[in-house]
């Protein structure tokens, strides 16, 4: 009986009572083959983008390797298709060229170990249609050991590695081992750009006391459940050349500072919206665009003692201060006067064009006062209705000698007066005098008397 060999090694079984005295040789190839099969590192040199991996029965083959590195300069894609397409096979495989290669042994499906790679692959000997299957695939994951590289790692271990790659795809969470146990990025490693979906939170604090979040219903940054703090010294930038900031001056001026790098301008409130004072909103200035078109001031104004001035740039007797819609027409200097107690002007019509107002109450009269064209009259009767226009001096008395005389004095708007007069010697008259306003009368006895208008200057 000849010979035979095993399927997927190649080895040879010598037939019963064969090769006397040349077996030894044949044993030692098989021995050789075996060694190969379980430990040999064969180092295949690739070209062009195919070659053939064989097992050849009863002689050393570079199918027979357990290890196969693989190296060269191939053109392309590079195919090695293992032969006989019968025999099973398990390699260990290194890709050290700069191509991908493919394993193939039949139709089946084939293996791809891409470049710089490495995988255990088995073919299964199915004949004309045999597969290649990477079976590293299968371990932990394809993508992870297919097509990239976990370098120098312990997962799962007590002292993980740091792990290198592209992107890293999360279902759920990626997290620390503890609360506070581990930092993204490092002071010489930082992160570029981090993006956070709509109306998803940045949380702070171990009981996510703030939050900060792209509100999508109001487009605007919402930081909420907590406050916001800007060291002293620190400021707050607004636009892309930092034009405007807003700083607590904590080293200068002990305030909050609003500074602007040029230009005058530095805050501006929009028509009819108000600066709001005080917890309960007692107090707001507003720009009355609707309405009077000026600085609306709600609530109480006070200003502090001291140094503190109020000047109205223009006063020229068509802009200045008004007090309930009127305009004052008077000068400084004019109401400096009156403050003082001399009364240099008094406005038209008032009676007043000098004089001086004294500590008690009292007023002195310039003699200017009253006008040189007021009218002097007689009055006789028994009534006077005074419709000059002004105020009038009366001196009269009674037009008869002895008795009792009344007169009774009305102010031209129902007020009214007795004036009583009794002759005591029944030979003389009695004289009376008084002023008498604009339409106001004297009726009674029989009088006569003269009157003088109290016209003003």
């Amino acid at each position: 009986m000849g010979s035979t060999f095993t399927a997927n090694g190649g080895i040879e079984k010598i037939g019963l009572g064969e090769q006397a005295g040349s077996w030894g040789t044949t044993t030692n190839t098989n021995f050789d083959i075996i060694d190969r099969l379980i430990n040999g590192v064969g180092e295949l040199t690739l070209s062009g983008t195919s070659s053939t991996l064989t097992t050849s029965d009863g002689s050393l083959s570079n199918g027979m390797f357990k290890v196969l590195v693989l190296g060269g300069s191939p053109s392309g894609t590079h195919t090695i298709t293992i032969a006989p397409n019968d025999a099973d096979k398990l390699y260990f495989v290194k890709n050290g060229t700069s191509q991908s290669v493919v394993f193939s042994q039949g139709s089946g499906a084939d293996a791809t170990i891409t470049a710089g790679k490495g995988a255990v692959i088995f073919a299964d000997g199915a004949g004309s249609g045999a597969a290649v299957t990477d079976l590293s695939s299968l371990f932990v994951n394809a993508q992870a050991l297919s097509g990239q590289t976990i370098d120098n790692s312990v997962i799962g271990g007590t002292t993980p590695a740091a792990i290198t790659g592209t992107t890293v795809t999360a279902t759920t969470s990626i997290l620390p081992d503890a609360s506070g146990g581990a930092d993204i990025g490092s002071t010489s490693a930082e992160f570029g750009d981090v993006f956070i979906a709509d109306d998803k939170a940045i949380q702070f604090g171990s009981d996510q006391d703030v939050l900060a979040k792209f509100d999508t219903t109001s487009s605007t940054l919402q930081i909420s459940n907590g406050d916001v703090s800007i060291v002293d010294d620190k400021k707050l930038f607004f636009g892309t050349d930092k034009d405007v900031s807003f700083e607590y001056d904590e080293d200068g001026t002990d305030t909050v500072l609003i500074n602007r790098s040029s230009g005058a301008e530095l805050i501006t409130i929009a028509d009819d919206k108000k600066i709001i004072f005080g917890s309960d909103k007692d107090v707001s200035l507003e720009y009355d665009e609707d309405g009077t078109n000026s600085l609306l001031v709600t609530g109480n104004v006070t200003f502090a003692d001291g140094s503190t001035d109020v000047d109205l740039a223009s006063h020229d007797g068509s802009n200045g201060l008004k007090l309930g819609g009127t305009l004052v027409t008077r000068t400084a200097a004019q109401i400096n006067s009156a403050r003082d107690g001399t009364v240099t002007s008094v406005a038209t019509g008032s009676g007043l064009t000098g004089g001086t107002f004294t500590d008690s109450g009292t007023v002195s009269m310039a003699n200017s006062w009253m006008s040189t064209s007021s009218a002097i009259f007689s009055i006789s009767g028994t009534s006077f209705t005074n419709s000059r226009g002004y105020p009038v001096f009366i001196v009269g008395r009674s037009n008869a000698g002895g008795g009792s005389f009344t007169f009774t004095v009305n102010n031209g708007s129902g007020g009214t007066g007795t004036i009583q007069q009794q002759d005591g010697d029944s030979g003389t008259n009695d004289n009376f005098a008084f002023i008498l306003p604009n339409g106001g009368s004297i009726s009674g006895s029989s009088f006569v008397g003269t009157g003088i208008e109290l016209r003003p200057a």
